[in-house]
C-alpha cells in the first residue's frame, strides 16, 4: 500500500542524510515531544529504512514517508498536523 506524501515526510527527506541532524531539526521545529528519548526517535529512522529495504521501492512508498509513520508515537501536536497525508502539504513552515 502506498503512503501518501506529507509535510513531515518532506521535512525528513531534507535532513535524512544524518540521523543526528534529523533528530536535532525535528526537536528545533517542535515536531517531536520533548519527553521522547533521542534513542527511541532515532530508532524509528532505522526501522523505516529496514522496512523499506525489505519491501522494495516506489515513489509514494519512500523511506522518508515511512519515517513519518514510525514517528507517530513520538510526535508533538504540531508534528501530528505535519504528518497528515496530503492536507499537511498546505500548512505553513512554522
Amino acid at each position: 500500500m502506498a503512503i501518501a506524501p506529507s509535510k513531515l515526510g518532506g521535512f525528513v527527506l531534507r535532513y535524512q542524510h544524518s540521523d543526528q541532524t534529523l533528530l536535532l531539526r525535528l526537536r528545533e521545529v517542535g515536531l517531536v515531544r520533548p519527553d521522547a528519548a533521542d534513542a527511541d526517535v532515532k530508532a524509528t529512522f532505522q526501522a523505516a529504512r529496514e522496512e523499506h529495504a525489505a519491501g522494495g521501492y516506489s515513489p509514494d512508498n519512500s523511506p522518508h514517508e515511512r519515517v513519518r509513520v514510525f514517528l507517530e508515537p513520538y510526535l508533538s501536536d504540531k508534528g501530528r498536523k505535519w504528518a497528515e497525508p496530503l492536507e499537511s502539504l498546505e500548512l505553513p513552515d512554522e
